[in-house]
């Protein structure tokens, strides 16, 4: 992977605490998971949301309470994840830049991922 680490949307990943990249990290790890793009404000049917979500450990709506609610957090992640999501929705990154933006942070962070076997 070329050095991204300047880059804003890697800023922004690195804003996660090692928790949320984990949870990032085993939903890709997973593969049965596939993160949503433009999913913020009315994702419809099934589950649909981007990587940034996932890591906050937020689901997607299922009454419209929870879609009320859904909408007004998605637009304050939004604002806080701007470059992110952006490098996401519109596809200047991929999930393999996802995964080893996350390992890097870990690493730099002293975490070690070890693999499942």
């Amino acid at each position: 992977m070329p050095d991204r680490a300047g880059e804003p949307w890697f800023s922004d990943l690195c804003k996660l605490s090692n928790d949320e990249l984990m949870r990032m990290y085993n939903m890709i790890e997973d593969g049965r998971y596939e993160f949503a793009k433009n999913a913020w404000y009315i994702p419809v049917g099934g589950d649909q949301r981007c990587p940034i979500m996932v890591a906050k450990g937020y689901r997607s709506p299922d009454t419209l309470a929870k879609m009320a609610e859904f909408q007004y957090t998605a637009k304050e992640l939004e604002a806080e994840f701007r470059d992110f999501i952006d490098a996401w929705d519109f596809g200047q990154i991929t999930i393999k830049d996802i995964e080893q933006a996350i390992l890097k942070i870990l690493e730099d962070r002293n975490i070690e991922i070890t693999e499942r076997s």
